[in-house]
């Protein structure tokens, strides 16, 4: 399972220097072979459909993109992402999209201007989990790193827990601003 806290630290650590962290993608094309990337130091192989092709991509995008404000922690963002790990948990692989994001919400409180909603799936670290996010395997739209690198979104709620297809899942919501309806104090720590 993933620290919450290094989570934090590692999507703001990109987000404060993109480029920089462009170094930490190209480190990963060396772990290839083939499209299996090999990490040092972790169990078995990943099976990519991309293979390096897709982090050589991912560090050019960083290498063009800016710095963005730093997220800060929310606890109904937190809340949200909790229940949205406990409905992942408890569903099957196929069923993950028909979760309503509006029923967690709701429960909440309310956002406003932006909303975004990030699943990762097997990472051991938080370096792991955010690299796989900024890839983005398989998903040419790259979604999850925009969401990742979007200075509109200035607020986070993370959860990380087992899955049980998967082994590790981490959640990742965030939006412009959350108005919390158990208290207006947004600031959680991790």
């Amino acid at each position: 399972m993933t620290s919450l806290r290094d989570l934090l630290n590692e999507i703001n650590l990109l987000r404060r220097n993109p480029k920089g962290y462009a170094e930490k993608v190209l480190k990963y094309k060396s772990y290839f072979d083939g499209n299996i990337l090999r990490i040092p130091g972790t169990k078995g192989g990943i099976q990519t459909e991309e293979g390096p092709s897709a982090y050589a991509e991912a560090a050019n995008y960083l290498l063009s993109a800016e710095p963005v404000i730093e997220m800060i922690p929310s606890k109904g963002l937190t809340g949200i992402a909790n229940d949205l790990l406990s409905s992942v948990q408890s569903c099957e692989p196929d069923e993950i999209d028909n979760i309503d994001m509006n029923q967690i919400i709701e429960k909440y409180g309310s956002f406003s201007g932006n909303f975004s909603r990030a699943m990762e799936f097997g990472g051991e670290n938080a370096e792991q989990v955010i690299m796989n996010l900024i890839v983005n395997d398989g998903d040419k739209s790259r979604s999850q790193r925009d969401s990742l690198l979007d200075g509109n979104l200035k607020v986070v709620g993370l959860a990380s827990g087992k899955h049980e297809y998967f082994g590790n899942c981490s959640i990742i919501v965030s939006s412009t601003a959350f108005d919390n309806i158990q208290s207006k104090n947004d600031e959680q720590n991790y």
